[in-house]
C-alpha cells in the first residue's frame, strides 16, 4: 500500500472513530493535497473497494470529484431530520465513482439500533430480492443446460418439476402448472402477498391435505390462516399480471437448492459476495432465526446474517416449530443484514454489469434484462419492475437508468448508470407523514440534484 492510500485510509478511520454523521452531517471534506493524484483512476481500471477489514471504501472530497457540495449537504440534511429518520434511526452512504462523497448515521429517538453506527447491520428487508436476483442470474448460467427463464417452475408433473416436493400432495390449482421462472422473479406469478408475520389467526389444513404447518406447505396451498388470502388457488393466470409477493421467489430458492444441491445463501456468498468483501458471517449464519425486536418488524444486529422463520413473531414461517420435511425455507424476499456499506458493494456491482475487477461474476446480460421492464407475452411492458429490481424509468428530475432494490422501512438502494452513481439507505421505522413529500422518491431527487451534469 502507497503512502497516499495509507493517509486515505487513516482518514476513514478517523471519521468512522468520531462516529459520522451521528448527530448531523457527513460530506468528507478532504485536504486538497490529498487528492493531488488520487482523483484519477486510469481509464482500462475500474476501482474496486477493498474489504472493510483491509480499509473499505476509498473517501472523496464532494468538490473535488465536482459534486457541488451545498446541494449534497442539504439533500443529506432532509435525510436525517426527517421523521422516517429521526424516530427510529438510519444510515445513507453515497458513492459517486467509486468514492464515498456522503455518509450518515442517526440514531433514533424512539428505538431502532442504539447507537446507529457504521458497523450496524440493518435488515435490507426486501432490497433482499435483488441480492436473490444476483443469485439467480449466476444460477441460470451454471444449469443453463438445464433452466432458462421459460422452464416450467411446476410443470405438468413431478418429472418434469423443479420443485417436485409440491407434488407431494395434489395440486391446488391447474393454473399452477403454468407457472414459469420468469413469473416468480417478475412477480407475475399469481401468488398472494399476504405475509402473517405476527399470528394474525388460527392455523387450518385445507380439506384433504394434510402435512406440517411450515412456510414451504404454505405457499404450496396446503393450509392457510383463518381469514387471509392463501395460497390455494392463484390470484391470476401466470403471466396475465402483478402481484408483489414472496412466495414465488421461495419456490424458486427451493429449485436452486434441488438442482445446485445447495442452500441460496452459501451458493450466492462462494460465488457473488465472498468475492465481493462482503463478510464471512453472510455465509456462516445464513437461515436460522429472526428474531423482531418488536411488532413493527425492526431487524438489526452487529453481525451480518440471514434470518429464517421459526422465531415468535414469524408465524407464516413455522413459529409453531413444526418439522418439515422440506428443511428450512429461505426466506429469499427478507432478512438479509448487512451494513450500509457493505450493501453498497451489491449496489456498485449491478452498476458495473456484474464486473468485480477482472471477474464477470454475474452476466452482463442477465443484469441487463433484471433491470429492465418485464416485457409480457403480449409486448407490453406496464409494471415498473424487473427481475426482483424495480424500474424506476419515470420519476422527475432523475435519470430514467435509475432502477432499485427495495425494502419495507425504506431499506432501499439506488443505482443510476449515467451517474456513475450508487445510494443506499436503511432504516427501522416507515412513519412517512401523509401531508409530506413521499420522502424516497424526495431523498434521490435531492442527491441527484448535487451530482455534475
Amino acid at each position: 500500500m502507497g503512502n497516499q492510500d495509507r493517509r486515505l485510509v487513516t482518514r476513514r478511520r478517523l471519521l468512522t472513530e468520531a462516529g459520522i454523521g451521528a448527530a448531523g452531517l457527513a460530506l468528507l471534506p478532504l485536504p486538497k493535497d490529498l487528492f493531488a493524484s488520487a482523483t484519477r483512476v486510469p481509464s482500462q481500471e475500474r476501482y474496486i473497494p477493498p474489504s472493510e477489514q483491509e480499509g473499505g471504501w476509498r473517501v472523496g472530497d464532494p468538490h473535488d470529484l465536482g459534486v457541488d457540495a451545498n446541494q449534497l449537504r442539504d439533500a443529506i440534511a432532509y435525510h436525517n431530520k426527517n421523521t422516517v429518520t429521526t424516530s427510529h434511526g438510519g444510515a445513507l452512504v453515497i458513492i459517486y465513482k467509486g468514492w464515498i462523497v456522503g455518509e450518515s448515521y442517526v440514531t433514533g429517538a424512539d428505538g431502532g439500533p442504539q447507537p446507529w453506527t457504521a458497523q450496524t447491520c440493518n435488515d435490507m428487508k426486501s432490497s433482499t430480492k435483488s441480492v436473490f436476483g444476483t443469485a439467480v442470474g449466476v444460477f441460470l448460467d451454471e444449469y443453463e443446460d438445464r433452466v432458462d427463464l421459460d422452464t416450467y417452475l411446476v410443470g405438468a408433473s413431478r418429472e418434469d418439476s423443479l420443485i417436485p416436493q409440491i407434488w407431494d400432495q395434489p395440486i391446488t390449482d391447474e393454473r399452477k402448472t403454468e407457472i414459469r421462472v420468469k413469473h416468480v422473479l417478475s412477480m407475475t406469478s399469481g401468488h398472494e402477498s399476504r405475509e402473517p408475520w405476527l399470528a394474525p389467526s388460527t392455523r387450518h389444513l385445507y380439506p384433504g391435505y394434510s402435512g406440517p404447518f411450515q412456510m414451504y406447505e404454505y405457499c404450496f396451498g396446503w393450509w392457510h390462516f383463518a381469514g387471509i388470502p392463501a395460497h390455494h388457488t392463484l390470484k391470476f393466470e401466470p403471466g396475465s399480471d402483478f402481484n408483489y409477493s414472496n412466495y414465488g421467489l421461495e419456490q424458486m430458492a427451493l429449485a436452486i437448492r434441488n438442482i445446485s444441491g445447495e442452500r441460496v445463501g452459501p451458493y450466492i456468498y462462494d460465488r457473488v459476495l465472498g468475492k465481493i468483501g462482503m463478510p464471512i458471517g453472510i455465509r456462516d449464519t445464513e437461515y436460522r432465526d429472526m428474531p423482531y425486536a418488536d411488532n413493527r418488524e425492526l431487524n438489526f444486529a452487529t453481525e451480518p446474517g440471514w434470518g429464517v422463520g421459526g422465531s415468535a413473531g414469524c408465524d407464516a414461517y413455522g413459529a409453531d416449530k413444526s418439522d418439515s420435511p422440506y428443511g428450512y425455507n429461505s426466506i429469499v424476499g427478507s432478512t438479509f443484514r448487512c451494513t450500509a456499506r457493505d450493501f453498497a458493494r451489491l449496489g456498485y456491482l449491478w452498476l458495473n454489469k456484474g464486473r468485480w475487477g477482472s471477474q464477470q461474476l454475474v452476466s452482463e446480460e442477465w443484469l441487463n434484462l433484471a433491470t429492465s421492464r418485464f416485457v409480457r407475452e403480449d409486448g407490453t411492458t406496464p409494471f415498473k419492475y424487473g427481475y426482483t429490481f424495480w424500474i424506476q424509468d419515470d420519476m422527475d428530475n432523475v435519470p430514467t437508468d435509475l432502477f432499485m432494490s427495495r425494502g419495507h422501512n425504506m431499506n432501499h438502494s439506488y443505482v443510476i448508470p449515467s451517474l456513475d452513481l450508487v445510494v443506499v439507505r436503511q432504516g427501522n421505522q416507515n412513519r412517512q407523514p401523509q401531508d409530506q413529500p413521499n420522502f424516497s422518491t424526495t431523498l434521490i431527487q435531492k442527491i441527484v440534484a448535487a451530482m455534475p451534469d
